[in-house]
């Protein structure tokens, strides 16, 4: 059976990448708050149309902030799991270490 091996140094690339894109998706979610710039709700006035595009715009204002929390809810998962994976390739790799050493004893 083939031996796993886990690169730790890729690990912390991705992990980089990773919390680069939560560090610019935090930034954007603030924005839309309400009250913010994206956040108002515009004027959409007082014709027959006006109702249904503000619905609309409610919904499509509500759909992206849940995808964005989703995303970063993601994002925070996967420097969880990067963080768990790295810890254990360290407690793996010490552990065979420990074992190479017992071996180098009995010779």
């Amino acid at each position: 059976m083939a031996e796993r091996v886990i690169d730790t140094e890729a690990l912390e690339e991705y992990r980089t990448v990773v919390r680069e894109q939560l560090d610019h998706l935090e930034s954007l979610i603030p924005r839309l708050e309400s009250g913010q710039r994206l956040g108002l709700l515009p004027a959409f006035g007082q014709l027959d149309a006006s109702a249904t595009a503000r619905t609309n715009y409610e919904t499509f204002h509500q759909t992206t902030w849940d995808n964005l929390q989703d995303l970063r809810e993601a994002l925070h998962g996967m420097i969880k799991t990067l963080n768990d994976s790295a810890d254990l390739a360290e407690e793996s790799d010490q552990a065979a270490e420990d074992e190479m050493d017992g071996y180098a004893s009995l010779l």
